[in-house]
């Protein structure tokens, strides 16, 4: 009967361990940010949103070897422009936005400039735009959930 006990109070643990991993990592997730997602609506991730640098979802090339052509997150970013994958690469979506995907379960709102100043594009869960209104194609330089 002891040995049923012990195992019993392993098996306890080891499920309370468990649960308890299980929950620190579904608290603990953290924001996240993709570079160069890709072409088309479907490659943005499930609860991101996702800018391309072309209409249509399609992944431009790299600007002046400074910027890339797609872009996903899932937090508040306010600088497109100070967006960095590697110390000496490329960075930034600043100002080349032309196609954006909601992701999300939110509103986006979408500025013109850094820290969420100027015009604002917004739009709500799940809306796409393959191609963005003129008065704020390739100006968008940060974004929100609002």
């Amino acid at each position: 009967m002891k040995r049923s006990t012990a195992k019993t109070a392993r098996l306890g643990l080891s499920v309370a361990a468990a649960a308890g991993l299980i929950m620190t990592m579904a608290t603990s997730a953290s924001a996240a940010s993709v570079f160069s997602i890709g072409h088309g609506a479907g490659s943005c991730p499930s609860g991101f949103v996702c800018l391309w640098s072309e209409g249509n979802f399609i992944e431009g090339k790299f600007v002046n070897y400074a910027k890339f052509g797609s872009f996903g997150s899932n937090q508040n970013v306010g600088d497109m422009g100070k967006l960095k994958r590697d110390p000496g690469g490329d960075k930034g979506m600043q100002d080349i936005t032309s196609s954006v995907l909601n992701n999300t379960g939110s509103g986006i709102c979408f500025y013109e400039h850094n820290n969420y100043g100027g015009l604002e594009f917004r739009i709500g869960p799940g809306e796409h735009w393959p191609s963005l209104p003129s008065w704020i194609n390739d100006k968008i330089s940060s974004f929100k959930y609002c």
